[in-house]
């Protein structure tokens, strides 16, 4: 795997080929810019390394097919031609990509193991969004339990609408820990000793990551699969966790 690094933001080349890039995006980076904003994103660090990207109309979206928020880490495939973009772009409408995402999330989600259907639309100038609009179907299941203060989950989305992890999370009152936006006001209970408080206090992003992708090579048509590990900052808060409330894991 190639790394390189640029203003602290780290992007790690899981695979590559004539036609498509797999990245491991760290938390912190932006997908993509846009016209306003003037930011590092993966598709500017990409060509700065001089990695050859489909050429969209907007070039600050050079090779993009999907994205991952700002705080939000792990993987991510671009296009790095015409024939790769519309092949990839097909397969994400179809529902045929498969993405797996772990996260830490306040609370138990009941049932433990289920699916959220819900309707998500943007509003405030898209930097947040609500439980109304456009179709989104996320399949969760709990992995790990902290005695029902806390929960490790694994989500599928069949849709990819902006934060849907994140509002229908928050829509079944299982905000993820550190969401800045949908869970900053979540109290944190004075029993817990002050190593935990602390830690969760100062836990500044959403607790989620991109863990596997699969799709359908759009040159041989075969199947890719890719998975990364979380990143050091989620093992921390799993530890935190364990150590926390005991569990044997």
């Amino acid at each position: 795997m190639k790394k390189f690094n640029n203003d602290d933001n780290l992007i790690e080349i899981i695979f590559e080929d004539d036609f498509i890039i797999v990245i491991n995006k760290k938390n912190g980076l932006l997908s993509h810019c846009n016209k306003i904003e003037n930011s590092i994103s993966v598709v500017s660090l990409l060509k700065k390394h001089d990695i050859k990207l489909y050429e969209a109309e907007d070039s600050l979206r050079d090779g993009i097919v999907h994205r991952l928020d700002k705080d939000t880490s792990g993987l991510m495939v671009l296009a790095k031609s015409l024939f790769s973009y519309k092949s990839l772009i097909d397969q994400f409408s179809d529902r045929k990509v498969i993405k797996v995402y772990k996260a830490y999330c306040w609370g138990r989600p009941i049932p433990i193991a289920g699916t959220i259907d819900k309707p998500i639309s943007n509003y405030l100038n898209r930097k947040k969004t609500s439980i109304v609009g456009r179709h989104a179907i996320t399949n969760y299941k709990v992995t790990k339990n902290f005695k029902n203060y806390f929960s490790e989950i694994e989500c599928k989305i069949l849709t990819g609408r902006t934060h849907q992890i994140r509002v229908h999370m928050q829509s079944i009152n299982c905000p993820l820990i550190g969401d800045q936006l949908y869970s900053k006001n979540r109290n944190i209970s004075q029993s817990f000793s002050g190593n935990i408080r602390r830690f969760l206090k100062d836990f500044r992003r959403q607790a989620l990551h991109a863990q596997h992708l699969s799709f359908m090579h759009p040159k041989n048509k075969k199947m890719k699969s890719f998975f990364t590990e979380m990143p050091s900052d989620m093992i921390n808060l799993r530890d935190e966790l364990v150590a926390e409330f005991n569990l044997n894991c």
